[in-house]
């Protein structure tokens, strides 16, 4: 690599690490009330917390690269270009392309880190803040209710939520007992206590005060009768976990290479379930129709039958298919390993933008930089929001819609790359 090269990306480094430390300093800011409610009013072990807090970070920072990389290619072409580096390349001779060259080393640099990042960092980060929020709330089960949010109670299959939670006490509790699919209870409470809600306690019981309790049918309309309590308790019978982990991983706690394994088994159990069942529809139809034929000349062979039978019934069994499908294949493993591809991917592209970008503004100034980069990532965050709400749906498969964003960056990118191979260098 030549001097010019390690010259232009030593100018590209600081900026990108400057907003790699301030868009995560954005994420960490928005975490510190969920850290001081846990630690404060969920009554929760400080060292544990501080962990919890640690393993979140991983998540925000992989959707950080991206932005990073286009406020550091903008800020650090805006200084070379206001500096009269850049038009003292072109007097020289370089061209466009030699110019941009570290820009793209520099991006594919990011897109294999990012790539890296969020296959196995982020993904092993994920699966042990889980672990640990599952570690602690079998400790203290008050640990997992918060205020104005349902929250569930594993060892006793409730959804526990309150309008105020304090190191002691809960009020305005409203409970949610699911027995069964049709029937629901709904508990209201002024106030909840906990009681033996200490670590490694057997028995933990939630004492309630002041409330009713009414059972909501499955139609969703409420029973005309109801039991008012001065006082109930619930009693948690837990299973003590005596360590961390051991749950089976979520699709965001597996690597895309993982997650493309699961999808090649299910898509073999769903083949082979599809193969069974047009098999079975098959040989029911044909004894049907042989034992409804009184002519033995009538009477066509299994082959010939089955293939007049999937013919004829192509519509249904297409959509047997797709049933089985879907049911085997969620559009969720498809978003979610497009995701792991596509966000490192931006990297490269966000290059194409902020350089062309920070040589246009370099009146403007390092301000103009930072405002022009917020804004494209806003932008484009707000478009993979919609790709990934639009992939959920039947329109359109997830594996296209989420490379929509990344193809808005593309045609952005290659616009502005061409745009300045024909401007004049000032």
């Amino acid at each position: 690599m030549k001097k010019l090269t390690l010259y232009t990306i030593s100018e590209l480094v600081p900026p990108l690490l400057a907003g790699i430390m301030f868009f995560t300093f954005i994420f960490v800011v928005q975490l510190l009330p969920e850290l001081f409610s846990l630690i404060i009013e969920n009554e929760a072990p400080v060292l544990q917390a501080l962990e919890i807090f640690v393993y979140l970070l991983p998540f925000n920072i992989a959707f950080i690269f991206p932005m990073s990389v286009l406020m550091g290619t903008i800020m650090g072409f805006g200084r070379l270009s206001g500096d009269n580096e850049i038009v003292s390349m072109r007097a020289v001779g370089f061209s466009h392309l030699r110019i941009y060259k570290p820009v793209f080393i520099l991006g594919i640099m990011t897109f294999a880190f990012a790539f890296l990042f969020n296959n196995f960092i982020m993904t092993e980060s994920n699966y042990r803040y889980r672990a640990l929020i599952n570690y602690m709330v079998n400790i203290s089960p008050s640990i997992a209710v918060t205020e104005y949010q349902f929250s569930e109670i594993p060892d006793i299959g409730v959804s526990i939520t309150a309008e105020k939670i304090t190191s002691s006490n809960m009020y305005n509790v409203i409970i949610y007992d699911r027995e069964s699919s049709d029937n629901t209870k709904i508990i209201t409470a002024k106030t909840g206590v906990w009681r033996n809600n200490t670590a490694n306690a057997r028995l933990v019981t939630l004492e309630l005060n002041d409330g009713i309790v009414q059972e909501i049918f499955g139609n969703g309309t409420f029973s005309n009768d109801f039991n008012i309590f001065e006082k109930l308790d619930i009693n948690i019978l837990r299973n003590n976990q005596t360590k961390i982990g051991g749950h089976e991983r979520g699709l965001r706690e597996k690597s895309m290479f993982s997650i493309a394994k699961t999808i090649r088994e299910n898509f073999n159990m769903a083949t082979n379930e599809i193969n069974n069942t047009i098999s079975n529809m098959t040989k029911e139809a044909y004894k049907t129709a042989n034992n409804e034929n009184t002519e033995e000349s009538e009477i066509l062979s299994m082959e010939d039958f089955t293939t007049d039978y999937l013919i004829t019934n192509k519509a249904e069994i297409e959509e047997i298919k797709k049933v089985i499908f879907k049911r085997y294949i969620e559009k969720r493993y498809y978003i979610e390993i497009t995701k792991y591809v596509s966000i490192p991917v931006a990297c490269i592209l966000m290059v194409l933008i902020g350089a062309p970008l920070g040589i246009i503004g370099k009146r403007a100034g390092r301000g103009m930089g930072f405002g022009i980069s917020v804004l494209i990532v806003v932008v484009y965050y707000f478009v993979i929001t919609g790709a990934e709400i639009l992939g959920e749906g039947d329109s359109v498969h997830p594996l296209l819609v989420m490379w929509l964003p990344n193809i808005l960056l593309f045609i952005v990118g290659a616009f502005l790359i061409i745009r300045s191979f024909f401007a004049r260098g000032k």
